[in-house]
């Protein structure tokens, strides 16, 4: 019988004896903790790891793909998109009881959100959505809702049940959003002024009776004339370096 087997067994004995499902989770993870905490140190462990993980086949649920495709046209860039996060990435548990920081910790363990709205320029949380299938009709379902609800109205985070349906009317979802999404800060760039028919840029030339810098060696340059054939009369920038130096920079008036 597998592990996960004989927890499920477990969890259903606690219920049966009157624990409630959150109460029963939370033995059962006060019990992986004495197990598989932190402190284990087995030897067998420690010299072979073994990492028995592969990919899901799905990472989003085939109703859950659906509405994400509609829920992320409506949303548009008016915030950021994210799903399935963490209740432990959500929230933290304060610390005025030192001693009930690990009980209230497992209480939002394992536990996660179906689809988070974020503000686009700062990515704080505005608006959780939990979308809610046949199986959110069950008791212990139902429970765990109430809790997670709780949770996020002590934090202060708005939290949205949408069931699920064949098809979602975009207008439908978008009225129920706007009053949060309207708390979104959505950053605009800045528009560029726009050029008139009268605009003109113009570079300016640079003088030729500015002297110029060598191009080989970075001295200045001086005015020079042929003296003699076929160019004889003709002027010249020549590197005021000369003779170490023979560069020259043609000039016209």
């Amino acid at each position: 019988m597998s592990n996960e087997h004989k927890f499920g067994l477990l969890r259903n004995m606690l219920r049966a004896i009157g624990l409630s499902q959150q109460a029963a989770d939370d033995v059962v993870n006060f019990i992986l903790d004495l197990l598989w905490g932190e402190g284990k140190t087995g030897t067998n462990e420690a010299q072979s790891p073994e990492f028995p993980y592969q990919l899901r086949d799905h990472f989003l649920s085939p109703a859950e793909l659906s509405f994400f495709e509609v829920l992320r046209t409506v949303v548009g860039n008016q915030a950021t998109l994210c799903t399935k996060v963490g209740l432990s990435d959500l929230f933290r548990v304060k610390n005025d009881d030192a001693s009930a920081y690990r009980r209230y910790t497992n209480k939002i363990d394992r536990k996660h959100v179906d689809f988070l709205l974020c503000d686009s320029s700062t990515m704080r949380p505005i608006l959780g959505i939990e979308l809610d299938d046949k199986s959110h009709q069950r008791a212990d379902r139902r429970e765990r809702d109430a809790f997670v609800d709780q949770v996020f109205q002590a934090a202060g985070l708005p939290l949205v049940h949408i069931p699920v349906k064949r098809t979602y009317g975009i207008a439908e979802l978008s009225a129920q959003l706007a009053p949060f999404l309207g708390q979104a800060t959505v950053s605009q760039p800045t528009p560029l002024p726009t050029p008139t028919a009268k605009t003109v840029t113009v570079t300016a030339p640079v003088l030729e009776t500015q002297t110029p810098t060598c191009p080989k060696c970075g001295k200045g340059m001086l005015l020079r004339t042929t003296k003699s054939g076929a160019n004889a009369g003709s002027q010249f920038w020549g590197c005021s370096n000369y003779p170490t130096c023979r560069a020259m920079l043609p000039y016209t008036t």
